[in-house]
């Protein structure tokens, strides 16, 4: 090799060295940049946006109450003040959504069969429902509803219920946890009739009574007046009630359905103990029946807070990455011993609620991230994860593509403490994380890189299991889960003022408040500005078995 030729070479590998350290270099600046971000947020501001949020004036901040009202309007002034993009209803914050009350009308609901009416009360009772309305179509008994695949066990095989009652029995619906051990996983080895009257388009459940719930009529009978308040129109699974009516019949009513049959009342009101049930069929000679689910409805306004921190990338800022929160209060009744009435809900959220201003403003110090960052103050989660429903089924959660909870991110457990209602609490500088070891290798990457690169706080990971209520559903994360966007969560764990009165700003712990909320940030904008998206690319666990991942 030449002189002139080694001295391309060498210039060529000085001048590759150079770029390494500059782009070295650049990339420590920008870690550094963050890092200062990071550290703009303190105890002293948190402790006094939650002394705000959580006050005695909020009075609990129930999903729709004044004092939600005040609290948004809190959050909005801030947002407006740092000048975030507001991408709510009309040019405002507020993304409004409704909430449909429904009160039984149990003069005028009834049951058609020929020419036969059967009554409220005597003759059947409405168990739940969503959507009042007159619906009508032939019957088809399924025995105990349950499909499992494994076994070849397949009561629907042959019959089409779409459009259809389907008719079962009150001991039919086994609990998942229940039967894990000698069934598997609910919807993965098999399902119940819950799920197939929701997949395969039935009308709605009608029950056949045990004899528990004969005993128990009158009870329930003057339970199932008042229907809850619901989304309209229903959407998700996660704390949504079933979106389907169930009615619960009455011996007269089965007797009545299954005229001509073949099979013995006897024989199906004795099958929840005998477990052993009549074969599949429809109820051709009953023809079609009408069900006339006759309601009062008033329909009640709530919102979410949203605002945008738009990307940097030209092509990535049409991507968002969401820092989402519950803004409401779990509200109760009652006055402790020292008079106290008020739930003031001061870690459960209200520590999320201002943890995720602080996190607003330190975006907004940082270099900006090649996403675009959607801020979430929700609402409803208390009485039904309502807001982050109606938000992860919306268009806004169709640029989703991962999704940050902080909720409940500022107590801690004192150490040897063993105070009662305590032992759930994770200790001084730790925090509990869900999500990214479960289903994005990306997000778990991400947690790693941001722990070597930033330890603000020690992550306890025991959550980080699939088959933990924790990870799903029992998550302000769980609709983003169904729509399969992958998530990240941090909590600090329940403790004995859980939804109660003494839930308190006194009780908080301002430097792990800082510490976690610091984490949340630095995790929030690096999967922002990470030029690989986060995908679901791990098993889907199957707890999870009706998600599909983006």
């Amino acid at each position: 090799m030449n002189r002139n030729r080694l001295n391309v070479f060498a210039c060529f590998a000085v001048g590759s060295a150079s770029m390494s350290v500059a782009a070295s270099a650049a990339a420590q600046s920008r870690t550094d940049q963050v890092r200062t971000a990071a550290n703009t947020i303190v105890a002293e501001n948190l402790m006094r946006d939650i002394s705000y949020i959580a006050s005695d004036a909020m009075k609990g901040r129930a999903t729709p109450s004044p004092g939600l009202d005040s609290a948004a309007a809190f959050i909005v002034r801030r947002l407006i003040a740092m000048k975030v993009k507001p991408v709510g209803d009309n040019g405002t914050y507020y993304q409004h959504y409704t909430i449909r009350r429904a009160n039984l009308d149990t003069t005028a609901a009834a049951i058609t069969v020929g020419a036969d009416r059967l009554r409220w009360g005597n003759d059947f009772l409405v168990a739940s429902f969503v959507t009042p309305g007159v619906f009508a179509g032939n019957v088809v008994y399924v025995g105990d509803g349950l499909r499992i695949s494994k076994r070849g066990v397949d009561p629907y095989a042959g019959l089409d219920i779409r459009g259809k009652w389907i008719v079962t029995h009150s001991g039919a619906i086994p609990r998942a946890r229940a039967v894990r051990d000698t069934m598997g996983f609910d919807g993965v080895d098999y399902t119940t009739v819950l799920d197939e009257a929701r997949s395969r388009g039935a009308l709605g459940i009608l029950v056949i009574p045990s004899s528990a719930s004969i005993s128990g009529w009158g009870a329930a009978r003057s339970r199932v007046q008042a229907g809850r308040g619901e989304l309209s129109p229903t959407v998700g699974r996660a704390y949504a009630p079933f979106p389907l009516p169930q009615i619960t019949l009455a011996a007269s009513a089965v007797e009545r359905l299954f005229a001509g049959s073949g099979i013995a009342v006897a024989e199906l009101m004795a099958a929840d103990s005998t477990h052993r049930y009549p074969r599949s069929l429809q109820l051709s000679r009953t023809g079609k029946v009408t069900i006339d689910i006759a309601a009062t409805s008033t329909n009640v306004e709530a919102f979410n807070v949203v605002g945008l921190i738009e990307g940097s990338d030209s092509r990535l800022r049409n991507e968002w990455v969401t820092s989402s929160t519950h803004l409401d209060g779990a509200v109760g009744r009652g006055i402790t011993p020292a008079g106290d009435s008020i739930y003031n809900a001061a870690d459960d959220n209200g520590s999320g609620s201002a943890g995720n201003l602080s996190i607003a403003a330190a975006l907004l110090a940082a270099p900006r991230p090649k996403r675009s960052v959607l801020l979430v103050w929700d609402s409803g989660e208390e009485t039904g994860l309502w807001g982050s429903r109606f938000l992860a089924y919306g268009p806004l959660a169709d640029k989703v593509v991962a999704h940050f909870t902080v909720d409940m991110i500022a107590r801690t457990k004192a150490p040897g403490s063993k105070v009662q209602g305590e032992d759930e609490l994770s200790g001084p500088g730790e925090v509990y994380v869900s999500g990214p070891a479960v289903l994005s290798s990306e997000l778990d990457s991400v947690l790693a890189r941001t722990t070597r690169d930033y330890h603000f706080i020690t992550l306890d990971r025991k959550y980080e299991d699939p088959t933990h209520e924790f990870f799903y559903p029992r998550t302000d994360a769980a609709p983003y889960i169904e729509r399969g966007i992958p998530y990240m969560e941090f909590f600090t764990g329940l403790h004995g003022d859980y939804h109660r009165q003494t839930d308190e700003v006194g009780k908080l712990d301002p430097v792990k408040f800082e510490a976690v909320a610091r984490a949340g940030f630095t995790n929030i904008w690096t999967v922002a500005d990470d030029p690989v998206r986060p995908r679901i690319d791990k098993a889907v666990p199957p707890v999870l078995w009706f998600m599909k991942p983006k």
